[in-house]
């Protein structure tokens, strides 16, 4: 027989055992919404990777896609759509593409609007038709913009977020300070986005640039950068007669299709095959006066796409990410951002080893992959707050 004083005694030394499960039940119970987002970031980057596993497993909806049709005035834009099957009311994201050729068809963006639908995400990918033709242009704001209203009445929502990949994030945080778009986008997360943009085509022209503090920043730039400087405006750089077949000459080379652009670039004039072949050559100092000067003439027209001295109306939380080696637009410009996003605005700022220019590494260290799990981690919790389920119309 257990006296009653023992049974005291084990009442006792059972109670602070009791306290301690509680709290820890509680604490789990409040982290829960942050470790669950954390959770499906990693089952995200799982199944971004191709991955079948168990992490990959979590949370996994299936999903179907539509192609539809944005109109903007007499304009018809391209989109598709990408939707969760059991999630009534499923968070919603535009997500804008980068410089590519296939624009929302990139394999790639195709392979990471899936991923996000998976995660039970309502996803829409426009076609930006000037951005996919290495064009950075003021009518992508419109666009993405429009996207936004679309996709909120699409999902009965009062907002919803905006992902835009290099050039196309810093025109999505345009886009969300615009007074016609601001009410329409919560959040801007920023993949490798620009703030300046003539500081990043003078990056790309002379190679190096500054960090806000004054560090320099060497990392040679991509050559295919200062060809889209030269695509962008071809007359400044060759004959009036050989426009046109120069710039279909630097299309096909920004495409990977170097014999095409050698056999487009004999249909030059004599002059013009002469500076076709410095570029099939990589001779870009032999353009450096040249680029610089043209640099000089279009700098408004950098002007009207650069998010600087752009952001005062900005209504929306903003995330910023950057590759730390990025050769297209520096990590300095997300830096850069970082100081003109309005006060109060700026969530998190990563500037990360784990990515390149606007996707993965392949095999990020420890360290860098959870930093880009709690990004990513804070951008579903972002889109999960203005779900109509929690957030009704």
């Amino acid at each position: 027989m257990i006296s009653t004083a023992e049974r005291a005694t084990t009442r006792r030394r059972r109670s602070p055992l009791r306290i301690v499960l509680l709290v820890v039940a509680i604490v789990l119970l409040l982290l829960w919404p942050i470790i669950r987002e954390h959770l499906r970031a990693l089952s995200l980057l799982a199944r971004m990777a191709g991955k079948n596993n168990f992490i990959s497993r979590l949370d996994h909806h299936i999903y179907d896609v539509k192609d539809i049709s944005i109109q903007i005035g007499e304009q018809t834009i391209p989109a598709r759509l990408y939707l969760p099957r059991r999630s009534p009311h499923p968070p919603a994201m535009v997500v804008a593409h980068g410089l590519h050729q296939l624009g929302m068809n990139e394999p790639r963006l195709v392979a990471f609007a899936g991923a996000l639908a998976q995660t039970g995400v309502e996803v829409l990918t426009p076609q930006l038709d000037a951005i996919a033709d290495y064009r950075v242009e003021p009518q992508t704001i419109d666009v993405i913009g429009e996207s936004a209203d679309t996709l909120a009445q699409q999902a009965g929502m009062k907002q919803v977020g905006v992902l835009g990949l290099s050039f196309s994030g810093g025109l999505s945080l345009m886009s969300a300070a615009d007074p016609k778009y601001s009410n329409e986008i919560a959040f801007v997360a920023a993949v490798g986005a620009q703030d300046d943009t003539d500081r990043v085509e003078h990056y790309l022209v002379e190679g190096e640039t500054h960090w806000p503090d004054g560090r320099l920043f060497t990392v040679p730039p991509h050559e295919y950068g200062w060809l889209i400087l030269i695509y962008s405006h071809p007359e400044d750089f060759f004959p009036a007669a050989d426009v046109e077949n120069a710039r279909t000459s630097l299309r096909l080379l920004l495409h990977g299709d170097v014999t095409g652009a050698k056999r487009e670039a004999q249909q030059l004039s004599t002059d013009g095959q002469k500076l076709m072949d410095k570029i099939f050559d990589h001779q870009r100092d032999a353009f450096r006066e040249s680029l610089l000067a043209h640099l000089s003439k279009h700098e408004a027209e950098a002007t009207a796409v650069s998010p600087h001295d752009h952001l005062a109306g900005l209504k929306a939380k903003v995330l910023l990410i950057h590759g730390e080696g990025d050769d297209v637009i520096p990590p300095t410009e997300s830096e850069w951002l970082a100081h003109d996003i309005p006060s109060g605005h700026l969530q998190e700022v990563l500037i990360s080893r784990a990515i390149s220019h606007v996707s993965l590494e392949r095999e990020p260290g420890f360290r860098d992959q959870m930093a880009v799990v709690h990004w990513i981690a804070l951008m579903l919790g972002d889109a999960d707050r203005e779900s109509p389920a929690k957030s009704p119309k």
